[in-house]
């Protein structure tokens, strides 16, 4: 009888931890770049409201993002490519696009080649920053690889000549060159990938996961999403 009632006694002490969890608010982790984060911020907002819930992020280093929402210290973590739940099994993906990027290289030299995409970039000393799945897994081959820990410091890494091409994501590129004057920078084209993006959320909420993703579909059919999105590109 005793071990019947601590039974029940730690079930609902569960319960009333789960439903704390899912009435507070989801806390995601990210080391996206200002667009990409400003996205996810809003496009999170509009989407947990709808769903009762309220959302918040926090920033951390690009690979430490990953852990800590793994490890379940976060509730969540985006945005990232699709199939990272193969690598860190404790977080489920939400199936619903959250933006498209453009990954580029950005160089001085508008001559490079980057027909044979990810190939093409063997002959060349690259830098991107640590963490970044996409770079660690497809530029691994070229001549040299920098891992680095800020966007600024890659871009003057390229302008001082010491990379030849800089690897990140076409808009915060774009307006990280212009806003550190660095006018001999350009991205090369074509892109090096298109991918859509998507937020991850820890096991233990994986009951959120479909409300998430209808809350997107809906945003998107009625035109709140782009409204977001429009509001993000004007600033």
């Amino acid at each position: 009888m005793r071990l019947s009632k601590l039974f029940v006694v730690a079930v609902l002490m569960a319960m009333v931890g789960l439903t704390f969890a899912e009435n507070g608010d989801i806390t995601i982790s990210t080391n996206n770049t200002p667009f990409d984060r400003k996205a996810l911020a809003l496009l999170t907002q509009e989407a947990f409201t709808r769903v009762g819930l309220s959302s918040k992020l926090v920033s951390m280093p690009s690979e430490r993002s990953l852990q800590m929402a793994n490890q379940g210290e976060v509730d969540g973590e985006g945005l990232r490519i699709a199939g990272l739940s193969q690598h860190y099994p404790n977080l489920v993906q939400v199936p619903e696009r959250f933006i498209g990027i453009s990954f580029v290289a950005f160089s001085r030299d508008a001559a490079i080649n980057l027909n044979h995409g990810w190939e093409s970039l063997k002959p060349y000393r690259v830098a991107f920053i640590t963490g970044w799945k996409m770079f660690e897994t497809h530029a691994a081959g070229a001549k040299v690889v920098n891992r680095v820990s800020t966007p600024e410091q890659m871009f003057h890494m390229l302008e001082d000549g010491r990379i030849d091409l800089a690897l990140y994501t076409r808009t915060d590129g774009n307006a990280l060159i212009r806003s550190l004057g660095l006018s001999s920078i350009a991205p090369l084209s074509p892109a090096l990938k298109d991918v859509d993006m998507y937020l991850y959320l820890n096991k233990k909420h994986e009951a959120l996961v479909p409300k998430i993703a209808q809350a997107l579909r809906e945003m998107k059919a009625d035109g709140t999403y782009n409204k977001i999105m429009f509001s993000i590109v004007a600033e």
